[in-house]
C-alpha cells in the first residue's frame, strides 16, 4: 500500500493524484501537456506515474479496441549498417500489410530504450518490434502483455517462453567459421567475443566445434570487447604485445575485425600470411577493406521481414502458438583467410 492505494487493483488517475498530492485535473493536464504547471509539480506527477506504473486509460483502451495501422520500432542505432538493413526489411514488409512505421532510436542507451518503449506505447501503435534490446526483462514482457501489446524481439534470443523472437543462427555461424579455419590448417586461435546473448551463442558454437576435436575453448586466448572498430583495434594490439604473432583471429563482428586488421597491419604483420582474420555480419564495407574480409553473413533484411510477419500473425491470430524464428547464416570467404 502506498498512501492507502491498493496496488492489487488497476491504477487510476485518481491514485496518481493522491500520491502526488495534486488534483486529478492537474494530473490530466500534465499527461496531456495542457495548462501551465511548474516544473516541480510536473516532476512530482511524473514520479508518481512511474512509481505506480500508470498508463492513461484512454491510451490503454485505444490500444485494446482500435487499430492505428502503425507498428512501433525500437532500435539501438538506426544509422548503423546492421540496423539500417533490418529497418529496410521491416519497412518493406510493413508496407505490404499497409502498416506505417514509428521509429525510435535509442543511441545504445538503456535508459533511453525504456523511455522510447513507453513513448511508443502512448502513441496508439498496434504492435511493437524491438531490435537488439540492450535490456529486456520478464517484467517488461508482463507490462506489454498487460496492455495487450503484441511484440517481437529481433537479433536477440529470449529465455522467456512468452516472448517471440527472430534471430540469425549464431551457434551455426560461429561453428561454420571455426570449422573452415580448422579444415584449412589453422590450429592457433584467438577469440574476440561480445557480451550479449548473440555473443554467448557464438561462443557455444566455437566451444562445440573445439570439443568435437578434443580441444577446450577455455585453453585459447580470448578477449571480450564492445562491437566497435576501436575496441577491436585495442584488443588486437594488446594480444600482439603479449606475444601472439601468428594464428587465426575470430572476431565477434566485422567492426571488431576491421579494428583488428588495422592493428595487425600497423604492427608489420601480414594477412593472411601471419594472421588469418574472420568477422561476423558481412557489412557492406567488408569486401572493400585493404584485405577483403572473410566473414559470416547475417540475413539482416530477412530478419526485418520475418519480424513483421511474426508480429502480423500475432495481431491476426492472438491465440496462435508462440513463434521463434532462427534464420541460417552464410560463410563468405575472402582474402583475409
Amino acid at each position: 500500500m502506498k498512501n492507502n492505494i491498493d496496488l492489487n487493483k488497476p491504477t487510476t488517475l485518481k491514485d496518481v493524484a493522491k500520491l502526488a498530492d495534486v488534483s486529478a485535473m492537474t494530473v490530466s493536464n500534465a499527461l496531456n501537456h495542457k495548462g501551465s504547471l511548474s516544473s516541480q509539480t510536473y516532476e512530482k506527477i511524473m514520479k508518481a506515474v512511474k512509481e505506480l506504473n500508470y498508463t492513461p486509460n484512454h491510451v490503454a483502451q485505444s490500444l485494446r479496441n482500435s487499430k492505428s495501422n502503425t507498428i512501433g520500432v525500437v532500435m539501438s542505432d538506426a544509422s548503423c549498417y546492421v540496423f539500417s538493413e533490418i529497418l529496410k526489411g521491416i519497412t518493406a514488409a510493413a508496407a505490404q500489410h499497409n502498416y506505417n512505421i514509428l521509429l525510435s532510436n535509442t543511441v545504445q542507451d538503456p535508459s533511453v530504450e525504456a523511455k522510447a518503449i513507453d513513448l511508443l506505447l502512448s502513441s496508439r501503435i498496434d504492435g511493437l518490434i524491438i531490435v537488439a534490446p540492450l535490456t529486456f526483462s520478464q517484467k517488461d514482457i508482463e507490462h506489454l502483455k498487460s496492455l495487450n501489446i503484441p511484440f517481437v524481439i529481433l537479433m536477440r534470443t529470449s529465455p522467456f517462453t512468452d516472448a517471440e523472437y527472430v534471430v540469425n543462427d549464431n551457434f551455426s555461424g560461429s561453428y561454420q567459421s571455426l570449422r573452415y579455419l580448422y579444415d584449412t590448417g589453422s590450429r592457433d586461435f584467438f577469440f574476440m567475443t561480445i557480451d550479449s546473448s548473440s555473443g554467448y551463442d557464438r561462443i557455444r558454437g566455437y566451444s562445440h566445434f573445439l570439443s568435437e576435436h578434443g580441444l577446450n575453448f577455455q585453453d585459447f586466448p580470448r578477449d571480450a570487447a564492445l562491437p566497435q572498430i576501436q575496441d577491436g583495434y585495442n584488443s588486437m594490439k594488446k594480444i600482439i604485445q603479449q606475444g601472439f604473432h601468428r594464428g587465426a583471429v575470430c572476431c565477434g563482428c566485422d567492426l571488431m575485425a576491421i579494428g583488428a586488421m588495422n592493428a595487425i597491419l600497423e604492427a608489420g604483420f601480414s594477412i593472411p600470411g601471419d594472421f588469418r582474420l574472420i568477422g561476423y555480419d558481412d557489412l557492406e564495407m567488408s569486401q572493400y577493406l585493404r584485405v577483403p574480409l572473410t566473414t559470416v553473413r547475417q540475413p539482416f533484411y530477412q530478419i526485418g521481414q520475418e519480424g513483421v510477419r511474426v508480429l502480423q500473425n500475432r495481431l491476426m491470430n492472438p491465440d496462435s502458438p508462440m513463434q521463434s524464428v532462427i534464420l541460417q547464416p552464410e560463410l563468405i570467404i575472402r582474402q583475409s583467410t
